[in-house]
Order: C-alpha cells, then structure tokens, then sequence
C-alpha cells in the first residue's frame, strides 16, 4: 500500500488546486489565454527560436491556448505539476517521511502566476504560465540525468557543458540553474576533492561564458544585462519590482536545499529498512513515536505550503469584476455584466464604472441607472499603477467607435508587450470599421492559425464580405450608430474616460443613440457650452419623447448657475426643480463641514442625480 502514498498526496492536491482555479479563477484563466498567441506555422516557431528560452515559451504558449477551455488547461498544468512532483522525489531520492516536500515546487509555481493580477496585462514573456513549469521540469529531468552518470569526471563535465550548451537556447535561465546545481551536488555525489573542484570551476566558467558567446554571436534581440535572467519574466514599468520574483528566488533556493539534503546511500538504504521491517514483522513503541512525529511535522509543512499559496494569491474584487465584465461584454451578454455588477461592494475602478455604463447603453438603460451604481475611482491593486489604458482601454473606444484611438493602442502595446489573441481581434474589428478589407483578412488568416479562432475569423469575414450585416449583427451593430467622429488622431493621452468624453461631447451626430452619449459626454466634462448644444440637437432628434431626468437636472443646473433667461422654459419637470432646490438647501447647510461629511450626507438623498455628479465628483482621479 505504501507505494500508492505518494499518488494520493499528490492528486489530493491537484484536486484541490484545480477546484480553486476553476472555480474563483475562471476569469482569469480566460484573460491569460487572449493575451497568449500560438501559431500552427513555422515561421512563428522561428520567431519564437530568435531569443534564448525560446522554446519554453513556444511550448507554453502551446499549452496556454487551450484556457480557452478553463478546464483543459487546468488539466494540463496539473499534469505538468504532477510529472514534476514524481521526478523531484525520483530525482532527489525523497523518502516518504519527507513526501510532502515534494509538493513545495509546486506550490511556488503555482504562487507565481496566481499573485500576478493586472500585471498580466503588461507581462512581456510568452507563455509564462506554463513555461516557468515546463522549465523547471526539464531542469530537474536534466539533474536526475547526471546523478545515473557513471563517476567519470570527463563524462560529468562533458553532461555539464552540453546543458549549458544546448539548454541554454532552449530553456535560458533553467538551464543554467540546473548547471550550477549539478556543480553544488558533485558534492554530495562523490568524495573526490579534486575531481570535484575541477567540475565545480568548469561549471561556473560554461555558465558566464556560454550565454555571452551565444549574445555576441546567435541572438541579436536580446539585452546584454538580461542574458543571463531570458525565459524569467520581467516585471519593469518605470522601475523594476523585485518582489515578483520572490517565488522564482524560492524556487532556486528550494532546489539547491534539495542538492544539499541528498543523501547518496538513501536509496539502499530504504531497500534494507524496507527488508528488515518485513522480516521483523514488527514495531517498537519508540518508532511509533517517531511515526506520529513525523506525521504532525509533516502536517505543519501541508498547513505552511497551504497557508502560504492561499495568502500570495492574488485576491483583488475589482480585479476579478473586471475581467468577468470583459469576458461578458467578449460575448455580448450585456445582462451578465449588470449581473457582475450588482456584485459591487466596495469602490470600484473607472474600468468598472465605463464598462457598466456600456452595458447599461446597449440595454437602453444608462439615462435611468447609471448614477445609481457605486461611485468612485479606486486604484488598481499594484506596486505600481497599472492603468485603464492597459486594461479595458482599447474595449472601451472600440465599443464607443473611436477606431482610430484603438488602432493606435493595439500597435503599440504589441510593438511593446507582444502580439496576442485579443489584440488581433481588435485589430479585425478596426480594420472593418475602417473598411480596409485586406488589412483585416490579414489577420483573420493568422487567427485561422489559432486553435480555436477558426470560426470566429469565418463570422468575421463574413461581415467584410456582406456590410450590410453589420448593422444586424449582436457584436458590431450598436457600434454602427457610434462612428461620427472626426477621422484623426488624438496626441495620445492615456487617459481613456477623459479623452472619449470630450470627443463625445464635441461631436453632433443625427444618429439618437450617438447623442446620446453626447450629451452624456458633455455633462462628464462639465463644458456648459458644449452641453447647451448636444442639448439642443438631442431635443430635436426626440421631439416627442420624454427627456431623461438627469438631462433635465444637468440643464435646470447649468441654467441656474449661469442665470440664463429660457431656464424655466425647458422641458424640466416640477420633481427636477423641486430636487434642485433641495439639493443647493442641504449644500448651504453643509457649508464648514469637511468634504467628506458632506458627501456623505448628501448621498443618502442625492446620490443618484446629476446634481451630486456635478459638485462631488469632479476632483475624481481617472487612472
């Protein structure tokens, strides 16, 4: 039965993990997979192959489409975890008093992609969720290679050059780790001195000089300071954050304690052990002590590894509204992101806001609902900020029509972050919307090349090849109502909300569902100019419709504060006027109270009109 241990250990833990990914990480699991992109083609196995490490991330990328499918490629990663947790404890020997160490790896991969958050929204290295896997996994195989090496010295160094070697180009940084750990282990192989100084020194000598000799010579797009860190993810914005890191320094240091705890003679050892206990046929009380000892030591390392994951893995709420809201809007289910909505608790991100607000537009619903969802602007959960530009930036102008200003995100994040699954389809939308058919179909040939786009680059085609379905079609045909901008080029501000709103409210259009938003957009800037006139064009688009309430409130607002002489003449009901004047009563009460207290005071009554918009919100920060 004790040879069945180590399975059951094993898989209880996969199960609970994959329970955990798949049920609260879902989302996520969704997210990594559109900014992953893997190609069925050899020109992108050659451009995966122009940097070292290369093949780690061709190989991750593979494994990482298929979270399109949330439960297969949990499936795969734990399968790779599993592999990994049997050749540790092949490899070093680990004997069943000591098994539960063998789930320690594991578990710091794991932490390493669950303590990312919105940082996978700026990760540079391909295929990083399974890569860091599939490398560690080759490195231990590697290890377990030289520990069957007969005790010859010229062969050892000969293993150790040819990783170094060949490895390196394939696996980088694994590479040279599992390399220097051989050079650490010699030590505990053999008892030769100088044999063993001899491999140590050629070791460390193949490890500095190797990669430089492939950087000066092999790869061209590499910088000189990171060639010794390639298929490592780097986490760098202004500056770089270390503590990302943190489970990768874990993991080396895991594995060099692993080197130095071996035991050369363990492996007969528990043969005779083994032997002896069956021959005996029986146990004294003081190895039963030790039995139950090492069973509550075990258990204390389970609860620490437990207690260790459960803490790193990044567990943000607005991070997790975020991305079930993109994944709904990728469906165009619009009632699942008012569903995700009423989730809200606490402050929510601008993200979260405009996404809500599109859904609420889609439905007919913003003019009624939008000031009665939670306020605010929170920053995103992050050493350093990670903006709306790189999150939701390049959904938002494209399902407001802003076509060129997406265009111009998607170039540059793939020049600088690498070309993914979504922004290729975005790059098909604004190809569409800008009818330049053959740029679109383009990248409609490449996304064929996906594993599960195929269809999705067909449908699309199908809206090149027939525009009129445009307007009919669930995904594109809102959007058609949105496209009566100014065909140019912003400077580039990042700031998305404020740089749609003033484009919205400087634009008339003849289309109601566009003015709309118009009006919308001039209220946000608060330009009473602006809004008088998308007003304007608003009533005479809707002669015979009720004018929405906050429309009413923005202009007996904006009337009242610059006194103009048609103010009572507006189409404003006696409730808006009436709720006017009560608002600006209760302001003159709150007058010396700090801002906060006001605020507060005034939501309670006023929180949902436009009135509490225009005073408390406009000091908002947009990230």
């Amino acid at each position: 039965m004790k040879r069945f241990k180590p399975i059951a250990l094993w898989l209880g833990a996969l199960i609970v993990v994959a329970t955990a990914l798949l049920y609260v990480e879902s989302d996520f699991l969704w997210k990594v997979q559109q900014y992953n992109l893997f190609l069925y083609s050899s020109l992108f196995f050659k451009q995966m192959m122009t940097v070292s490490g290369g093949m780690l991330s061709y190989l991750g990328t593979f494994f990482t489409q298929f979270f399109y499918h949330p439960w297969i490629g949990v499936i795969m990663l734990c399968s790779w975890w599993l592999l990994l947790m049997w050749l540790v404890k092949r490899t070093f020997a680990v004997s069943e008093k000591w098994l539960v160490v063998t789930l320690i790896p594991a578990a710091l991969l794991l932490v390493a992609n669950m303590d990312l958050g919105y940082w996978i929204y700026v990760m540079k290295l391909h295929g990083h969720f399974f890569s860091s896997t599939i490398g560690t996994t080759a490195g231990v195989a590697l290890l377990w290679g030289f520990r069957k090496l007969p005790e010859k010295l010229w062969l050892r160094i000969c293993y150790v050059v040819l990783v170094v070697a060949a490895g390196y180009p394939l696996m980088g940084i694994y590479a040279l780790t599992a390399a220097f750990l051989m050079g650490v282990w010699i030590w505990r192989l053999s008892r030769k001195v100088t044999p063993n100084i001899i491999l140590s020194a050629i070791t460390l000598l193949a490890i500095a000089a190797i990669p430089l000799i492939y950087y000066r010579y092999v790869y061209f797009q590499t910088n000189i300071h990171d060639i010794y860190y390639t298929a490592l993810p780097i986490f760098t914005i202004t500056e770089t954050l270390h503590a990302y890191h943190i489970p990768y320094y874990l993991l080396a240091v895991c594995f060099l304690g692993f080197v130095v705890a071996y035991n050369p003679t363990s492996h007969t050892e528990q043969k005779d052990v083994q032997g002896k206990q069956k021959a005996k046929g029986s146990k004294t009380k003081e190895k039963s002590k030790k039995t139950i000892l090492n069973w509550i030591l075990q258990g204390a390392i389970l609860a620490a590894i437990t207690v260790g994951v459960w803490h790193f893995w990044y567990k943000d709420d607005n991070f997790h509204h975020e991305l079930r809201m993109e994944r709904c809007i990728e469906q165009a289910d619009w009632e699942g992101v008012l569903e995700e909505g009423k989730k809200q608790d606490g402050e929510p991100t601008r993200a979260i806001v405009m996404m809500h607000n599109l859904a609420l537009s889609r439905l007919g619903l913003q003019c009624e609902n939008m000031y009665s969802f939670p306020k605010g602007s929170k920053k995103t959960n992050t050493s350093v900020p990670v903006y709306m530009y790189n999150t939701a930036g390049r959904l938002i102008y494209y399902h407001y029509g802003v076509m060129n200003e997406c265009h111009r995100m998607c170039m540059e994040e793939g020049v600088e972050y690498g070309w993914s699954v979504e922004l290729l389809q975005y790059m098909v939308r604004n190809a569409i919307f800008t009818n330049e058919k053959q740029v679109a179909k383009k990248y409609l040939n490449l996304l064929r090349k996906t594993q599960y786009y195929g269809d999705w680059a067909d449908h699309m085609e199908s809206l090149i090849n027939n525009p009129e379905l445009l307007s009919s079609d669930m995904e594109t045909g809102p959007i058609t109502h949105m496209l009566n901008y100014a065909d140019i080029q912003s400077q580039g501000d990042s700031y998305v909300e404020k740089n749609l709103m003033t484009m919205l409210s400087e634009t008339d259009s003849k289309d109601p569902y566009f003015q709309e938003q118009a009006v919308l957009g001039a209220m946000w800037t608060r330009n009473t100019s602006n809004f008088w006139a998308r007003f304007e064009q608003y009533l005479n688009l809707h002669p015979n419709r009720p004018v929405p309430r906050i429309f009413q409130e923005a202009a007996y607002l904006f009337g009242n504060m610059e006194q103009l002489s048609f103010t009572e003449d507006l189409p404003i009901d006696r409730s808006v006027k009436e709720n006017f004047q009560g608002f600006m009563q209760m302001m003159q009460q709150c007058q010396g109270r700090p801002n906060g207290q006001q605020r507060k005071y005034l939501y309670q009554r006023y929180g949902t009109t436009y009135y509490f918009e225009y005073f408390f919100l406009r000091d908002i920060t947009y990230y």
